[in-house]
């Protein structure tokens, strides 16, 4: 048999599958789309490598370059549906963005459903290691995570007792978490202002979050951050929660009654 055919045979279905490792990539991360070195990262893959997989998957109209940028997109996916289905996503959207350039990290929008929190969207950061656990869709116990603790936390004293109660023999599955350190958890967020949660739903990650309210008081939606726990001293986590809090105030003074 002849060498190069055999290296054909192997070589041809390793590209195909690094081909579509690509794709499903872009597909998973329709917002503002990654660059070559969020692929690289993402799917392990050498960036030569990736340029050559891009101009194929771009030749065949699968992907696409998103104008005057260095993102990539797979063909067709844009923030655009999401945006339009959801207000929410539609606000948070480019403060999402803009938290995630400035931070480097993973940015998450999260909002409540009855007991649980559910993950809207996510953003992805420059930096090299991202905590990239929650996606959209994701459901978890509200409060396991730094998003649904802001948003916990903002809920009326026997609110919290009932959900923390309902969801006690599923927090054991987060990292052991017990019911006495989500109590211990509320309090601390509400103390401090902002949530912080690490090492429970993700280990060696740690979250910060804030909730924006209505004006009767109840939590409309939190963003959150993560990142590895090295990257969040307690100053760090201080000047994140600012940066949302900024990225709330942003959102408040657009919101439309009834969202």
């Amino acid at each position: 048999m002849d060498i190069s055919d055999t290296d054909n045979s192997a070589s041809g279905p390793r590209t195909l599958r690094r081909g579509l490792h690509v794709l499903r990539t872009l597909q998973e991360n329709p917002g503002s789309g990654l660059t070559v070195t969020d692929l690289a990262r993402q799917t392990g893959l050498q960036r030569p490598t990736i340029y050559r997989l891009l101009a194929a998957l771009i030749e065949g109209g699968f992907a696409k370059n998103i104008s005057g940028s260095k993102r990539f997109i797979a063909d067709g996916s844009t923030a655009s549906p999401a945006i339009e289905q959801d207000a929410r996503i539609a606000l948070a959207f480019p403060v999402m963005q803009q938290l995630a350039a400035l931070t480097g990290d993973a940015v998450f929008l999260v909002v409540r459903d009855g007991y649980q929190s559910v993950s809207l969207w996510r953003e992805i950061g420059a930096y090299p290691v991202q905590i990239l656990a929650t996606f959209a869709g994701k459901r978890q116990p509200l409060g396991v995570g730094s998003g649904g603790m802001a948003l916990l936390a903002k809920l009326d004293d026997a609110t919290v007792e009932s959900i923390i109660t309902h969801n006690g023999n599923e927090l054991e599955q987060y990292g052991g978490m017990s019911i006495r350190e989500m109590r211990q958890l509320v309090v601390n967020t509400r103390t401090r202002g902002y949530s912080v949660v690490g090492n429970y739903a993700v280990r060696g990650a740690l979250g910060v979050g804030c909730a924006l309210c209505s004006g009767t008081g109840q939590p409309l939606l939190a963003i959150s951050v993560t990142a590895i726990t090295e990257r969040m001293p307690a100053t760090r986590q201080r000047e994140i929660a600012q940066l949302i809090q900024g990225g709330l105030k942003t959102i408040a003074d657009k919101i439309q009654p009834g969202l």
